[in-house]
């Protein structure tokens, strides 16, 4: 999960630095992703019992699931360009807060009651890291597409986790290959209906969209996928908020962009939390 987070953020940087059309960036990204997944899916698919690895219900759950991260991706796109990648990636944190809900609403899980002061003690943080509080002056459109972006991960959190096949050799892979495919079709699909389609005509764009795909996809969705088979939704919701701790380190690594005090005392407040929400959860399973 934490080299998810790494990954996360790396991923944001290139999207900002691309500067290319939201939806068209977003399909390609997924699209260009499956190629690279097909000899891994060719090798996991002789190795794993179909029927036990790949239930009718897991792949439905993958294709659903990339419509939801085709909107998400959409959306965060969106907000990238207009607020800037540190509040975009602030925003789509949202989902800290609707996973438990989720799971409250169809399975009855009620979210553990220190979560009351861990969210907006770590939402908070989140802000801080990513520099939010920087920036005088918002576009109110691209918060509220990077609070969509947040729904719609959440959504895709949500459904990934319960319809993971019930074994303990799962086929990740080919699941990130169906959540792919899916995702980048219905990205592509809006940016053709709403006519934002652009096929890029560099071979610089070509590579940085590739480096996405590799990068943002490959790396990003196998390490969630894998990760929220095996861990909680809040505990693996609450370490994905690790990614603007590395979103600072990079900056002070590649651009010598050295964090501020508030930043700082960000990066803290996520650490505080998901020792927190770590502790809760294992205080809960041994009570």
């Amino acid at each position: 999960m934490l080299l998810d987070s790494l990954a996360m953020a790396g991923s944001a940087a290139i999207v900002f630095n691309l500067g290319a059309e939201p939806m068209t960036v977003a399909a390609f990204r997924c699209l260009l992703a499956v190629p690279m997944l097909l000899p891994l899916v060719i090798w996991e698919l002789r190795r794993v019992d179909r029927a036990q690895a790949l239930p009718r219900i897991t792949v439905i759950g993958a294709a659903v699931g990339g419509v939801a991260i085709g909107v998400d991706y959409s959306f965060y796109n969106t907000s990238i360009g207009l607020i800037g990648p540190g509040l975009a990636t602030v925003l789509i944190n949202i989902q800290i807060v609707i996973l438990p809900m989720i799971a409250w609403a169809l399975e009855g899980v009620r979210p553990m009651r220190q979560l009351a002061v861990i969210v907006p003690l770590m939402m908070l943080g989140v802000a801080f890291a990513a520099g939010a509080f920087d920036d005088a002056g918002l576009n109110w459109f691209g918060v509220l597409a990077g609070l969509i972006a947040g729904a719609g991960y959440a959504t895709y959190l949500a459904i990934i986790r319960r319809t993971a096949p019930k074994t303990i050799r799962p086929a990740p892979f080919t699941v990130l290959s169906i959540v792919c495919l899916s995702a980048g079709l219905t990205a592509g699909l809006g940016a053709l209906v709403s006519g934002r389609f652009e096929v890029p005509t560099q071979g610089v764009e070509w590579l940085w969209l590739l480096a996405l795909a590799f990068v943002g996809q490959v790396v990003v969705y196998l390490c969630l996928n894998i990760a929220m088979t095996g861990l909680s939704e809040v505990l693996a919701s609450t370490l994905m908020l690790t990614g603007p701790i590395f979103a600072v380190l990079l900056g002070a690594l590649l651009f010598s962009d050295i964090p501020t005090l508030w930043q700082v005392v960000g990066c803290a407040m996520i650490i505080a939390g998901a020792w927190w929400t770590a502790a809760a959860q294992r205080r809960s399973r041994s009570a």
